[in-house]
């Protein structure tokens, strides 16, 4: 379901959008061009879901889990990968460093290491504190806009840390606790043709209407 939510944000918001959320249990998250028989022996025996997104497999446990979503008529949706990625990491490396964990700064071609583990693994642009990847994502761009879905792990971050940090994405942050009835409606639709799916899993496939 978060991963349908994140999906109906994208196909409905008018503008962008910063989504919060959590996990009800342990959960693995695949990239979206992952191979799950490749990897499922280093899984934990935790429930797995594939992304719309790309990126590694990430392990959502005690992490802070949250998405920018950015509809196709905003300039943000038109920003390269590599510039999308070092306009929201570079702002939240900024936020973490002013709200007690100074040293964050973006990852450097020289700090790459290339695995299918996404903490393990950073890459160009990531949010890393000395040695350590505390934040990392994968995007999905095209005819809907930008949907960037994000990971905040190896840091204790206050409730208030996410609205500080979405004025500095934004000049004005209107805060809501439930996403509106249609994107519910349509994630429920995604949850049961798409993202529940043994089939979505396993190859990428669903049973969603083909346009």
């Amino acid at each position: 379901m978060n991963m349908a939510v994140d999906q109906a944000w994208l196909e409905h918001s008018t503008i962008p959008v910063l989504r919060i959320y959590t996990w009800d249990q342990p959960t693995v998250t695949l990239g979206y061009a992952q191979s799950l028989p490749k990897l499922q022996d280093a899984l934990p025996g935790w429930p797995v879901v594939r992304r719309w997104t790309g990126g590694g497999v990430v392990l959502h446990q005690e992490d802070y889990t949250y998405s920018v979503i950015v509809p196709p008529a905003d300039p943000w949706s038109e920003t390269t990968a590599l510039e999308s990625y070092r306009r929201i990491h570079g702002s939240l490396a900024e936020a973490l460093s002013h709200n007690g964990h100074p040293g964050c700064r973006l990852a450097l071609q020289e700090d790459v290491i290339e695995a299918p583990f996404c903490f393990v693994a950073p890459a160009v642009h990531d949010v890393i504190r000395g040695p350590v990847k505390v934040a990392g994502a994968g995007q999905r761009r095209g005819k809907l806009g930008l949907l960037h879905q994000g990971s905040v792990q190896q840091v204790i971050l206050k409730p208030e840390f996410w609205t500080q940090w979405a004025t500095r994405l934004a000049k004005e942050v209107l805060t809501v606790d439930t996403a509106p009835e249609p994107v519910l409606a349509r994630a429920t639709e995604l949850e049961q043709k798409r993202y529940a799916l043994t089939e979505w899993l396993a190859e990428r496939d669903d049973h969603l209407p083909r346009v």
